[in-house]
């Protein structure tokens, strides 16, 4: 095995802050498994020397000290243990909806005032589930939730990139359209990011989001490519730094960067793959995509809920597309609130969200796609996980050298 280590500032970080990643997952994982430091520190160092035989004296050293350097970082050992609640027998953290902080109860008062608006021009029902598309903040039925997790769409009411990325093409259009500086659309679109974040509830998939949509920014600011991999990682690494526990006890921080690392490694293969879909109104990607996210997540959700849904892979296709008008004509309808006219400024989001509720209803036809899993081990998803990467650089691999051929 050859690693190449460490012959670039960049990579001497990466391998920093996978340490660190690989650590608090141990670290986390010793709260209910009880097993000393100094066991786990052998394990390091015997794994390490062991996986890369072949590399030098000095590397070897270098990568044990990192991993050594990990295990019981000062980060976990002072940030508060997490509020846990037990499902199924998993540990998980616990969240409330009530923020703490003057600002973060301001920004709430202000989520309540905007959801509001929304119930005044749509029943309450499709309100939610608006509200959900624009910002995630839901309050649906038990029956509603349980179709939208069966059917796969659940992701369309929490926030992640896709909501992110209109913010910014928003406030950016707007800056640069009053005549500011591309230096000062930049300073200006990152604070609009920020309170963004702070006004949906700094949940994991929008800070992991906003972390690497800033950090894109960046990058152009300065002039530098930088690999969507490596933003990835950094943005895990940031949102460790500021709570390590929930690498391991969040479900949400959890699903969004499988969800991410699926669509930027799956989803170039499978769009390669599908070339005979049609590209009109972007089946081709959504389907590319969906299939992606749901193999990185679905072993994921089999192990912490005993089940899996398939039925995303069609659902997604028919829903995705409408999401973008969604929250256009939401936002009109939110700012219209009971104004005169209200009728028909909220009648085309009201058919819209009927819609995708319908599309949620198909998934009944067809149960079988929401398969039940009982009894998932811990070894059995590290496994099945190890299976997919080692699957996917393979046929990477093959599919690059397809290419070359080709070319």
């Amino acid at each position: 095995m050859y690693l190449n280590f460490p012959r670039t500032v960049g990579s001497a970080a990466g391998w920093v802050m996978l340490a660190f990643v690989f650590g608090v997952a141990l670290h986390s994982f010793k709260l209910f498994w009880h097993v000393p430091s100094w066991v786990w520190l052998i394990l390091f160092v015997t794994f390490g020397i062991g996986l890369v035989s072949r590399l030098s004296f000095k590397s070897k050293v270098v990568i044990t000290l990192l991993f050594a350097f990990s295990q019981g970082f000062w980060r976990c050992d002072i940030a508060s243990a997490p509020r846990i609640r037990w499902i199924e027998g998993k540990a998980f953290v616990f969240r409330s909806d009530q923020p703490k902080s003057d600002f973060g109860k301001q920004m709430y008062e202000w989520r309540k005032f905007v959801t509001a608006r929304i119930q005044s021009s749509i029943p309450p029902k499709e309100a939610s589930l608006v509200s959900g598309i624009l910002y995630g903040d839901t309050d649906f039925t038990k029956e509603q939730r349980e179709t939208f997790i069966s059917s796969g769409l659940m992701h369309i009411v929490a926030v992640s990139g896709s909501n992110v990325t209109v913010v910014v093409q928003i406030v950016a259009a707007a800056i640069l359209g009053l005549g500011f500086r591309r230096r000062h659309a930049f300073y200006i679109t990152c604070v609009g990011i920020f309170l963004f974040v702070a006004f949906v509830g700094f949940e994991a998939s929008v800070m992991r989001a906003a972390f690497m949509g800033c950090l894109i920014l960046l990058s152009r600011e300065v002039g530098r490519m930088v690999s969507p991999f490596r933003l990835l990682l950094v943005a895990a690494t940031i949102l460790l730094l500021i709570n390590p526990w929930q690498l391991v006890f969040d479900v949400g921080f959890a699903l969004s960067f499988l969800a991410m690392w699926g669509l930027l490694s799956w989803a170039p293969l499978f769009h390669s793959w599908f070339r005979r879909l049609p590209k009109f109104l972007g089946i081709r990607e959504i389907f590319s995509t969906s299939l992606a996210a749901t193999l990185m997540t679905a072993p994921y959700l089999g192990w912490a809920f005993n089940r899996m849904s398939f039925a995303g892979l069609f659902t997604n296709v028919l829903a995705l597309p409408l999401i973008i008008w969604i929250m256009g004509l939401g936002t009109l309808a939110a700012i219209w609130g009971t104004l005169p006219g209200s009728l028909w400024v909220s009648a085309p989001v009201l058919g819209l969200a009927r819609t995708i509720e319908k599309i949620a209803e198909l998934t009944y036809l067809v149960p079988w796609l929401d398969v039940r899993i009982y009894g998932m081990q811990l070894s059995t998803l590290i496994a099945t996980y190890a299976l997919i990467i080692y699957l996917w650089r393979q046929l990477s691999r093959k599919n690059d050298l397809s290419t070359d051929l080709h070319v």
